[in-house]
């Protein structure tokens, strides 16, 4: 299994990441670390990135997903002694279930190729595939699911087939 580096990382993901830290850091409520709901708004707010197509694809009102979210992370009761549980991940702490979703978000992208950058569009999938956190609970709220997700990828990658 290739390894998760910063330099596999795509500029959307890049981006959504920086994002997702951002949010955790400024947030109002102390969290244990960067948790799936801050890679979601990472996610929510690169509209223009695969990731984003793939909701807006599935109807996702973009502004309400990332207020739902933002309400999750700061409303949110923690699970006992889930905080002593983080790991560092490119010098900020993420919990198990974040740490996970990028593990993910590459095994995705090495489905491309071994080579292929990860993407917003992989970060979604990853977050999906983890029932417990905030990310996926918030777009099954929505009623997205990583089937709906992975047919909404296929769909814009279908685009992409130049045939000129």
């Amino acid at each position: 299994m290739a390894e998760l580096t910063w330099e596999r990382m795509g500029r959307c993901a890049r981006l959504a990441w920086e994002h997702g830290v951002e949010s955790w850091e400024n947030a109002t409520r102390a969290r244990p670390g960067v948790m799936t709901g801050h890679l979601l708004l990472g996610v929510v707010r690169q509209p223009e990135c695969a990731g984003g197509l793939m909701l807006r694809r599935l109807g996702i009102d973009m502004a309400l997903a990332a207020s739902i979210t933002e309400f999750e992370l700061l409303h949110g009761r923690p699970v006992p002694g889930h905080g002593e549980r983080v790991e560092e991940l490119w010098g900020r702490p993420h919990t198990p279930e974040a740490l996970r979703t990028m593990e993910l978000s590459l095994d995705e992208a090495e489905q491309s190729h071994s080579t292929y950058p990860i993407g917003t569009e992989h970060i979604l999938l990853g977050l999906l595939a983890i029932p417990e956190g905030i990310g996926c609970r918030t777009m099954a709220y929505f009623g997205v699911d990583y089937a709906k997700a992975r047919a909404a990828r296929d769909e814009i990658w279908g685009l992409l087939k130049l045939t000129e």
